[in-house]
């Protein structure tokens, strides 16, 4: 089982008091993966939320879809390292939407996971859990989108200026 005092340090879980912290504890399921595993695939559909509690892994996505099958079209998007106890696949728990990037493994790792099916049973017996959670998806998802936009612009700029030469 998880130790509370990591869920006080995940930005999913912040404004949540220990009891409200207590409820997860119990429904949160270690999983590991090895080096190399797919944890999510692009484009699939899942149902489950991750916390990274131990090793590193790559958030990649494939830049030109449907030509060849090299993997050099991959991009790593970003790595992300467990001491900063990061979190990946909120839209699956706020339904079954399509995963928008690949999450592999680069080293061995530890996860905790929350289903959607457990995030509603957590709902049921306590909706200001579940309200904190969604507000603070929220605010993840919009950053996220921030950075991706500020990054599109960017991508448009250098296609324009290599254009102009």
């Amino acid at each position: 089982m998880i130790d509370i005092e990591i869920l006080k340090r995940v930005r999913i879980f912040s404004g949540l008091d220990e009891a409200h912290l207590s409820l997860l504890t119990p429904i949160l399921k270690l999983c590991t993966y090895k080096k190399g595993d797919h944890i999510l695939r692009d484009d699939s559909l899942g149902d489950t939320f991750f916390l990274l509690v131990e090793g590193k892994v790559r958030v990649t996505k494939e830049l030109v879809k449907g030509i060849g099958e090299s993997s050099s079209n991959e991009k790593v998007l970003a790595t992300l390292d467990a001491e900063l106890l990061p979190t990946f696949g909120e839209n699956g728990i706020l339904g079954h939407a399509p995963r928008t990037a690949n999450v592999i493994a680069y080293t061995d790792c530890s996860l905790y996971s929350l289903s959607k099916a457990d995030f509603d049973t957590i709902a049921l017996k306590d909706s200001t859990v579940a309200y904190q959670i969604t507000l603070n998806i929220a605010q993840v998802l919009s950053d996220r989108l921030k950075a991706t936009d500020d990054n599109l612009v960017k991508l448009a700029t250098a296609l324009y200026i290599a254009v102009q030469q």
